[in-house]
C-alpha cells in the first residue's frame, strides 16, 4: 500500500515560513521554503522601513514583503519588469504560494505564462 495517495496534498501558505535575520542586509529578515517541484520560494523583509531609499522591498511592521521564487536556482519572472514581487501581503504571498503547489500542468501553466509575460514586455520595448 503507498501511503502517499493516501495522505491528502496540503499547500504551503505564508505560515509555514520561518523568518530569520538576512545573511546581507543589516534590519533585514528572510525565510526560504522548498514548495516541492524543484521550486523554492525566498521571502524578504526590512524589520522596519528607515528612510525612503535602500534596503528590501517590504516592511514587517506594516506586513509586506519582498518575494522571488527559483526554480532548479534560476530566479521566475514574477512580473513582466521584474523577478521579484515587492510590498506583499501575507494573503498575495499565500495566493502566490497556491499558484506553485499542486498539479504539475497548473503549476507548469502558471510559470509558463510568468514566462510570456516577460517576453511580451521584452518585445513591446524591443529589447528581444
Amino acid at each position: 500500500m503507498n501511503l502517499k495517495k493516501l495522505t491528502p496534498f496540503v499547500a504551503k501558505t505564508f505560515a509555514d515560513l520561518v523568518f530569520n535575520a538576512h545573511a546581507n542586509v543589516n534590519n533585514g529578515v528572510q525565510a526560504k521554503l522548498d514548495l516541492g517541484n524543484g521550486l523554492e520560494i525566498s521571502v524578504v523583509s526590512m524589520k522596519k522601513r528607515e528612510g525612503e531609499y535602500g534596503g528590501l522591498y517590504g516592511d514587517v511592521t506594516e506586513g509586506t514583503y519582498e518575494v522571488a521564487v527559483f526554480q532548479s536556482n534560476n530566479m521566475l519572472p514574477l512580473n513582466a519588469t521584474d523577478d521579484v514581487r515587492g510590498w506583499q501581503t501575507e494573503d498575495e504571498l499565500t495566493e502566490l504560494m497556491g499558484e506553485l503547489q499542486g498539479k504539475p500542468e497548473d503549476i507548469h501553466a502558471f510559470i509558463d505564462q510568468l514566462h510570456l509575460n516577460k517576453k511580451a514586455w521584452k518585445l513591446e520595448l524591443e529589447l528581444d
